[in-house]
C-alpha cells in the first residue's frame, strides 16, 4: 500500500480542524434549541449563543434543562466519536503504514467536540485571575451554580473527561501520523475559531 506523504495529511487535517469549531459550536446551540422546543419556548440561534424569545415562559428547573442541552449535544457527540474508535480502530495506533481513512476521520472530528470543554476551562482560569466576565456566560458554570456545588467540579472535571477522550482519540491514531494531525488540528482549530466567533459568525448569525 502506498502511503501518502504526511504533509499532505497536515494540510487535509488543518482544513478538517477548521470546521469544528464551527458546526461544533452550532451543534451545541442546536442541543439548546433542541430543549427550548420541548418546553414550547421561542428560541433563536446566534453565531454562538441560543437566546429565548421574550417573554420567557421557562421555569427555574426548564431554564436548567435548556442550559444542559447545550453541553449534553456535545458530549454526545464526543463519546459517539470515541466509540467507533475504540470500537473499529484500536489496532491502528501500531500501524506503520496504513492511514486515517473516511471512517476514523469522521470519528476523529465527533470525538474533538470534546475540546470545548478544554477550551472553556482554560477561559475560566483566564478569567478567575482577570477582569474578563466569561466565567459568568459559561453552561458549566450555570449548571453547577444549579446544582450548588463549586463550579470548578464541573468546568475542571468535564475538561479533564475530555481530555482523556482526546488522548484515547490520538492513541489509536496510526503512529506515523499522530503528530502531524495533533498539529494540524491545533493550527486548524485556532484559525477556525478566529474565523467564526471573531470574523465570520457575528457577521452571518449575529445575536439580535
Amino acid at each position: 500500500m502506498r502511503k501518502i506523504p504526511n504533509w499532505i495529511w497536515f494540510f487535509v487535517f488543518i482544513g478538517i480542524f477548521f470546521t469544528i469549531p464551527i458546526y461544533g459550536t452550532l451543534l451545541h446551540e442546536v442541543g439548546h434549541y433542541f430543549m427550548a422546543v420541548i418546553y414550547n419556548q421561542p428560541a433563536g440561534i446566534a453565531y454562538a449563543y441560543t437566546y429565548i424569545i421574550p417573554p420567557n415562559i421557562l421555569t427555574s428547573d426548564q431554564y436548567f434543562w435548556f442550559i444542559v442541552g447545550g453541553p449534553v449535544s456535545t458530549w454526545l457527540t464526543a463519546g459517539i466519536g470515541l466509540t467507533f474508535i475504540f470500537a473499529k480502530y484500536r489496532s491502528m495506533h501500531s500501524e506503520p503504514v496504513k492511514t486515517v481513512g473516511y471512517g476514523q476521520t469522521f470519528a476523529i472530528i465527533a470525538a474533538a467536540f470534546g475540546l470545548r470543554f478544554i477550551f472553556n476551562a482554560g477561559g475560566y482560569l483566564i478569567s478567575t485571575i482577570g477582569t474578563h466576565p466569561w466565567d459568568s456566560n459559561m453552561d458549566e458554570v450555570k449548571i453547577a451554580t444549579h446544582l450548588g456545588i463549586h463550579p470548578y467540579i464541573m468546568v475542571f472535571g468535564s475538561a479533564i473527561i475530555a481530555l482523556i477522550i482526546i488522548l484515547m482519540t490520538l492513541y489509536y491514531i496510526p503512529s506515523h501520523q499522530r503528530y502531524v494531525i495533533l498539529l494540524a488540528g491545533l493550527i486548524g482549530g485556532a484559525l477556525g475559531y478566529l474565523f467564526w466567533y471573531e470574523w465570520v459568525g457575528p457577521l452571518l448569525l449575529p445575536l439580535p
